[in-house]
């Protein structure tokens, strides 16, 4: 059960009664930060301190620029001596990779990129000069550390978008490195704000990867193609989000093509030895079952390539050794039983003779049952004996179904299929947004505070977890717009579930979901943007500062505490003027 934190008499009063820039000046916004700053000196997280200290200079940077400058600066020596500590204790222990160690610098320079863009060149280049010189001492580097290296900077890129120029001059310098999965997602972000530049800097990343091994050139093989995933075995995966109205390129695709087609006939005339136990593919296998998994596409977009596709998998194929043979037949069956009808899928899951693998066959069927008939498919669901395992399956397909007619605006259908998610705090989410919806549209008004209603029923009932968190949060920051005081009333409902949370992390936007068996599970995640502690304090403090204020100071874990202060005091400073006006000259 959620109890409410009690509110100051400041949070009872009318939220409306006074506007954020008349409670909040420039002296006092200021002052908050500083202190801010200061209480970060009792964090025993370097993490957690490095974040406050981000995002305190990133406030005070248009205002107080000298103040903000010495922020940046703490932040990335305290980031730079973390991060040294760290190495130092994995070789005293004799363990590593030290790549694999999270490196808060590259946090600070991303932040610093979006200020000063020179600064964050050198400090950039002054780090990886560093490492390349540790490296070279050391005699150990591998293309996995070249490949974390490839993804921060990446990650740097991606923070500085939309501005198109800064993030390619961090992109441009992760050519240097192993490519890795963030290449294809750095790609279709930048597809998002210039189409045209990102298939610019898509040649350019071609020329650098044409003749790397292809666990590096294959990450290329996407783009072009708008597909959500590679057609090669990569040494990391996931399925890339391919912007909305994105098309394929037919002369990126026959770029793409000839290199690999290239790439082709140079390893046929390379004698080629297996490896006993060897876990990844060879080039000349990637390459085939790159062919393969794109000769439909390529078929339809360049016909006149086709043939010159299939001879080269014919040559390719047969001088393959027996056992990647095998292998790439059972990574194209299990690629082809992907496209099965959910009837064909339901029947080889019948087939199974193992007990295990007919539940798990039961389930994926169920599951990726998108647009099959509801009733069909809770029909079909009967037949998966542990019930504990069906009722996990029924909830997910529900919420994935609910989720569905909330992106096509069905919001009643939404509604009802909400009511049937079991976990109370996935339909306390579900509600939410459902509600969100309704006030984007005035005449939804009453039925957008009915269903914000139904999220507070759900919550009170709801366990302490991050999800519930978030649906109070987004709550108090719905009611906002239509009852000042009830919306304080939630933040506090917000504040008191938080505490009751061990160690609450809210960095990430997304949500991990899982349905396990005896011996299998699925895993999935989903988005909640919008719904945190920062968002919720900083769009309530706009009609009572102090009032949130309070609440603010009652949350019990140091950092968060910090940053919700800090993004209140945002919109203070928004508010402000950049600098004193110029007086007029006497005449």
């Amino acid at each position: 059960m959620l109890t409410l934190l009690p509110c100051s008499s400041l949070a009872q009063k009318k939220a409306t009664r006074n506007p954020v820039s008349t409670i909040c000046g420039h002296d006092r916004a200021v002052q908050i930060i500083q202190e801010q700053i200061a209480l970060t000196k009792a964090f025993d997280d370097p993490a957690k301190k490095i974040t406050v200290l981000i995002r305190a200079a990133d406030l005070l940077w248009t205002h107080e620029n000298g103040k903000a400058r010495v922020a940046f600066v703490d932040a990335f020596d305290l980031a730079t001596q973390d991060h040294k500590e760290k190495i130092e204790g994995l070789q005293r222990e004799g363990a590593g990779p030290f790549s694999e160690i999270p490196d808060q610098r590259y946090a600070v320079i991303a932040a610093i990129g979006k200020r000063d863009l020179a600064w964050a060149r050198k400090l950039s280049d002054q780090m990886l000069d560093d490492e390349a010189r540790e490296e070279k001492k050391e005699k150990s580097p591998d293309s996995e550390s070249s490949r974390r290296t490839n993804e921060k900077l990446l990650t740097i890129a991606l923070g500085l978008l939309p501005d198109q120029a800064r993030a390619l001059n961090f992109a441009r310098s992760s050519l240097r490195y192993a490519a890795s999965l963030f290449l294809p997602i750095f790609l279709f972000k930048l597809a998002e704000v210039n189409n045209g530049i990102a298939d610019q800097f898509y040649e350019e990343a071609l020329v650098v990867y044409a003749s790397k091994p292809m666990e590096e050139f294959l990450y290329l093989s996407s783009y072009p193609f708008a597909n959500d995933r590679e057609v090669g075995l990569m040494p990391g995966s996931t399925i890339y989000r391919v912007p909305v109205g994105f098309a394929p390129n037919p002369r990126l695709e026959r770029l793409f093509v000839q290199k690999l087609l290239a790439r082709a006939q140079s390893t046929l005339s390379v004698p080629f030895e297996e490896v006993p136990g060897e876990v990844e593919l060879s080039d000349s296998a990637q390459i085939w079952l790159a062919l393969t998994k794109l000769e439909r596409q390529i078929q339809v977009a360049l016909p006149d390539m086709a043939p010159a596709v299939s001879q080269a998998r014919g040559n390719l194929f047969p001088s393959l050794p027996r056992g990647s043979q095998e292998r790439l037949d059972g990574i194209v069956n299990v690629q082809n039983r992907a496209i099965l009808s959910f009837d064909e899928q339901m029947e080889a899951a019948e087939r199974a003779t193992n007990p295990a693998a007919r539940e798990r066959q039961l389930a994926s069927a169920i599951l990726g049952a998108r647009t099959e008939d509801l009733d069909r498919v809770l029909r079909a669901s009967d037949k998966i004996s542990d019930s504990n395992l069906r009722d996990q399956v029924v909830g997910l397909l529900y919420f994935f179904r609910a989720q569905a007619a909330i992106r096509d605006k069905k919001l009643d259908e939404a509604r009802k299929l909400a009511e049937k998610v079991g976990e109370i705090d996935r339909r306390a989410y579900l509600y939410l947004t459902i509600a969100e919806e309704f006030l984007k549209t005035t005449e939804d008004q009453g039925r957008a505070r009915e269903t914000l209603e139904e999220v507070s029923a759900a919550a009170k009932k709801a366990p302490s977890t991050i999800v519930t968190a978030r649906a109070l949060l987004g709550l108090a920051h719905l009611f906002s717009k239509i009852d000042g005081n009830r919306s304080i009333e939630l933040l506090g409902n917000a504040v008191s579930c938080i505490n009751r949370l061990e160690a609450p992390d809210f960095s990430s936007q997304v949500v991990q979901i899982k349905v396990e068996g005896k011996g299998f599970g699925f895993y999935t995640a989903f988005q909640t943007p919008g719904f945190s502690p920062e968002n919720g304090f900083r769009e309530v403090g706009k009609a009572d500062f102090d009032g949130v204020l309070y609440q603010a100071a009652s949350l019990t874990d140091k950092s968060l505490r910090t940053l919700t202060t800090l993004a209140l005091v945002e919109p203070c400073l928004n508010k402000l003027p950049l600098s004193p006006p110029a007086r007029k000259p006497k005449k």
